[in-house]
């Protein structure tokens, strides 16, 4: 399946008849205006996050294809209609992120290497993994997007050093990525999944996904030869405590997952997911 087959969205299903709690927004952005460095000329922080840039597009569509092979098993309406709306707003992340990572390519910022190395891990895994593994992984995802989503919405130390479209594309994806962080979960449990299998793909795709995105930030960084023992020490320094991104309330947040008794609304984003669509002109 080719990526433009893949992010397309099924309109035709019977969950339509029934409203999400949350809308597909049809957004687009042009990039050519970012400068190289968008965070607050940050090599860094900048590369962090051109790093997760590079792991977004493939794994959002991995998930929309992996509630599409087991969504027959629900027969929930209002699941459904979650679902779907679900599967529109990847689909949009998606675009988007292929959209910012063929510009950042075209100012020689090897975000394609990185990509394609996520797409054949990804391959590797939907060969070898049975469909509810992989629903597993996508819960870990989801919830690390959205407690990381989160920090960057409460977090005004990071997200007022973003500048130009990629900050309205990132603080976008925040909003989003908290707004439908419960469906995949929930799709999820009612499809069969349990409590051994989501706490040790957590584990292993907490584990992964930290090595990819930090060899990954460490290349880019590498390439710009901005890599140093001075700059990694700052960068640390900067981007775990209160003022970073790693702070106790996402360290909290992230180890809730282990609870048996977990659920992605007990952490309640609805203030803040409410000031950023009014800062953001979104629509609800």
């Amino acid at each position: 399946m080719s990526t433009l087959e893949a992010i397309k969205i099924n309109q035709s299903s019977t969950a339509h008849r029934l409203k999400a709690s949350f809308p597909v927004r049809r957004l687009s952005f042009d990039f050519t205006s970012s400068k190289r460095y968008w965070f607050d000329n940050n090599a860094y922080f900048t590369h962090l996050m051109n790093a997760m840039s590079a792991i977004f597009p493939q794994g959002e569509l991995m998930l929309i294809e992996a509630l599409r092979n087991i969504r027959d098993k629900i027969d929930d309406p209002l699941l459904q209609a979650e679902i779907s709306a679900f599967i529109g707003q990847e689909a949009m992340h998606a675009k988007e992120h292929l959209a910012f990572n063929c510009y950042a390519d075209e100012q020689q910022i090897n975000i394609d290497k990185l990509q394609n190395e996520v797409k054949a891990l990804y391959a590797i895994m939907q060969k070898i993994l049975p469909s509810m593994h992989i629903m597993s992984i996508g819960c870990a995802i989801e919830h690390i997007t959205a407690t990381l989503g989160a920090e960057l919405l409460r977090n005004d130390h990071w997200n007022n050093r973003l500048v130009g479209p990629v900050a309205e594309l990132w603080l976008w994806h925040a909003v989003e990525e908290n707004e439908h962080k419960a469906v995949f979960f929930d799709a999820y449990v009612a499809s069969g999944g349990g409590y051994v299998s989501r706490i040790f793909y957590m584990t292993f795709a907490g584990s992964i996904l930290t090595f990819l995105i930090a060899n990954n930030t460490r290349r880019l960084l590498k390439a710009d030869r901005m890599l140093s023992l001075q700059g990694i020490a700052q960068f640390l320094k900067e981007g775990v405590g209160h003022r970073g991104l790693l702070t106790l309330q996402t360290v909290k947040d992230f180890l809730d997952y282990y609870r048996p008794d977990f659920h992605p609304f007990d952490h309640d984003t609805k203030a803040l997911e409410k000031l950023w669509q009014q800062r953001l002109d979104l629509k609800i």
